[in-house]
């Protein structure tokens, strides 16, 4: 079993919030759409996960640096974010499902919120905006707000493991997914997917702003993630010369 290791830096009370989180994938839909909220509403970190099944990477904002999977809390409103800002590695995505859902019903969170892109078909330009949903009281409610539920089909990462714990212990949780070109950045999607966030919860973000600066986000996530391979690739070239010196 890898262990995983929830932080809170700060002593928050998360009762009654509702956990919005955004894992890279397709198109960076989550990650991008999570940092844009964080920015916006003027979240403030209260903790971190890790875990040594990790990338040895930390990420430098301001000039300082951080872990680069990191818990926010909205200032005001009982919204909490998991942002991520590296691909998880395969073998620990279980475990960290379990985590973070495990943190949240110790902590008395009363959904989660899954940011996610799925791929769009080559014939489509409009990016359309699908649910999943852990229970019937979802279904229902995704479905009162006008969002087309995936009737077949498979979801994968960190996202589509953690909806189908919480679906095991019938947790509320829901998995919004924007359709978007796989490899590209997709901040126009991510903006889709924060005005429905919109309609369900109330999280009131302006996208205009995400809309106007697109090509500008879709190079820094593209540097970001590539910058995190290639860092991880290079760290385990040191670390296998090391091993037979």
């Amino acid at each position: 079993m890898k262990h995983v290791e929830v932080v809170l830096t700060r002593d928050v009370d998360l009762k009654n919030s509702v956990l919005i989180e955004g894992f890279p994938g397709v198109g960076l839909v989550g990650t991008i759409a999570v940092s844009y909220i964080v920015e916006k509403t003027g979240m403030k970190a209260i903790g971190y996960i890790d875990s040594e099944s990790f990338p040895p990477i930390i990420t430098i904002h301001k000039g300082r640096p951080y872990f680069p999977m990191r818990i926010y809390k909205h200032p005001s409103k009982d919204f909490c974010v998991l942002l991520a800002e590296f691909v998880t590695p395969s073998d620990v995505i279980h475990e960290l499902a379990k985590k973070i859902l495990s943190f949240a019903k110790e902590k008395g969170i009363r959904q989660i919120i899954s940011l996610a892109g799925m791929s769009m078909p080559e014939n489509e330009r409009e990016s359309e905006i699908f649910g999943i949903a852990s229970n019937e009281e979802m279904q229902l409610f995704l479905a009162s707000k006008n969002v087309k539920a995936i009737e077949e089909g498979v979801t994968t990462g960190v996202s589509g493991m953690l909806i189908a714990e919480c679906a095991r212990e019938n947790f509320p949780a829901i998995t919004l997914l924007a359709q978007s070109e796989y490899k590209v950045p997709n901040p126009r999607a991510s903006a889709e997917l924060i005005k429905k966030l919109d309609e369900l919860i109330g999280l009131e973000v302006d996208t205009s702003e995400l809309l106007r600066e697109a090509k500008e986000i879709e190079k820094k996530m593209k540097g970001l993630m590539s910058k995190s391979v290639k860092e991880k690739k290079m760290y385990k070239e040191v670390e296998d010369s090391l091993m037979y010196e």
